[in-house]
């Protein structure tokens, strides 16, 4: 229930959540080159833990397809299916956002003049992550962290071809304080510069680097559409090497056309299938005499403390989990931020409706070993369910009633189960 949220549900304990957005948006409509958008949503709990955030706070400005804007909002990054999957590896939606400027295209941008059988999509940022905990060098904490992230991706067909082929990269890198950890460490500008081109700096990259290298195919039939796509993992030159390349996501997703979607009757509107495997990571030795750098361990890193995770939650795939979540007995290193970053996980999700009343059920399987340096003594299972049901009331598709059914069982996490009754109402101003 709170995986893939943007970090707007709570983990813990009964809780009261509201929110209220107000969005300026591009017009497609509209022949004018400059556009400009904004939007800001403002997030409320109350239970255990009160909060009160904006989780959308920014202000664009557009070229044509190009924009530059400022500021946080909630995005995806990656190839594959954002509505009922288990979460993109590298940057998935179970963080919080956190402010940045972004120069990027808002779609897929036609390469050929008045051809759209190839076209392109980027993304380039630099955010703030605020003060990061130390664990190695010569101080315990540096008051500033940043995230510089970039994306590239192709795809060859467009709106008129029953195939397109997609393929690209994301790569993002946590980092900041270099000169502050090592002595002799680079100053800001330079180390920037490293952390952009990924360039070895002292036997090591500067930064947490993450990403994933991405291929994609999609088929659309009469009926139905067919989307298959894999994210594969790169981190310290394992990919390059080709000793990790069983790691990654892989998913197939059935999606039935929306003029074959009828107002009435029971239909299946979307099926999804995913397998992620990170138990590779270049294998268990690493040693510098022979060039062979295995253990990977995703997700932890040996300077920053929170790895790959911002406000306690983890910036890629959810079933690597942080330390605070697991049973309290298989957290082994208050410095790490995941003891269990090897697992096989099988994920399912079915997106229905009946006459209005529409179905979104999610659920899935996971084994988890640990990790290479700590493995947990004997395989871990857990498996999440998930069931969220939505229905207008009033007459109107603007106001929709929805309740969220949830369940957590196995030996990874505390046995849970919750229940969410929820109203949305949209449209206010136009």
């Amino acid at each position: 229930m709170h995986a893939n949220q943007f970090g707007t549900v709570t983990q813990n304990g009964s809780f009261g959540l509201a929110n209220a957005g107000f969005y300026r948006v591009y017009n497609p409509s509209n022949p004018r080159l400059l556009q400009w958008s904004a939007g800001a949503e403002l997030i409320a709990v109350a239970g255990k833990k009160p909060d009160l955030f904006f989780s959308d706070l920014f202000l664009g400005g557009s070229a044509g397809p190009f924009e530059l804007s400022i500021g946080q909002r909630k995005e995806y990054m990656g190839l594959s299916d954002s509505l009922l999957t288990m979460g993109g590896i590298a940057m998935s939606p179970n963080f919080r956002p956190y402010p940045k400027i972004e120069l990027r295209t808002r779609r897929f941008v036609s390469i050929l003049p008045f051809n759209d059988i190839l076209s392109f999509r980027f993304s380039y940022s630099d955010g703030i992550f605020g003060p990061a905990d130390v664990h190695f060098g010569n101080v315990r904490r540096i008051e500033e962290s940043y995230l510089h992230q970039k994306s590239f991706y192709i795809k060859l067909g467009g709106k008129r071809h029953w195939l397109n082929l997609l393929a690209g990269f994301n790569h993002q890198a946590m980092w900041g304080g270099e000169d502050k950890i090592f002595t002799g460490g680079l100053k800001s500008g330079e180390a920037y510069s490293y952390v952009v081109f990924g360039k070895p700096w002292a036997d090591s990259r500067v930064g947490n680097h993450f990403g994933t290298i991405d291929v994609a195919a999609g088929w659309k039939g009469n009926k139905w559409n067919l989307f298959l796509y894999r994210q594969s993992i790169y981190e310290d030159g394992s990919l390059r090497n080709l000793s990790n390349l069983a790691d990654g996501l892989n998913g197939l997703r059935f999606k039935r056309n929306p003029s074959e979607i009828a107002e009435s009757g029971f239909h299946i509107n979307t099926i999804l299938l995913e397998f992620l495997y990170t138990k590779n990571q270049g294998g268990e030795v690493f040693d510098f005499t022979t060039g062979t750098f295995g253990r990977d361990n995703y997700f932890n890193h040996y300077v920053y403390s929170q790895g790959w995770s911002y406000e306690g939650r983890s910036l890629g795939s959810p079933f690597i989990p942080s330390q605070s979540m697991v049973r309290n007995e298989l957290r082994n290193n208050a410095a790490s931020f995941t003891p269990d970053n090897r697992i096989m996980a099988y994920h399912a999700g079915i997106s229905a409706s009946i006459n209005k009343v529409t179905f979104n059920f999610k659920g899935s399987h996971s084994l988890n070993y640990g990790t290479y340096i700590t493995p947990f003594s004997k395989t871990i299972q857990q498996t999440p369910l998930l069931l969220d049901i939505s229905s207008p009331i009033f007459g109107s598709n603007n106001n929709r009633l929805s309740i969220m059914l949830a369940a957590d069982f196995g030996a990874l996490f505390p046995n849970s189960a919750a229940v969410l009754l929820g109203w949305r109402k949209s449209g206010f101003i136009r």
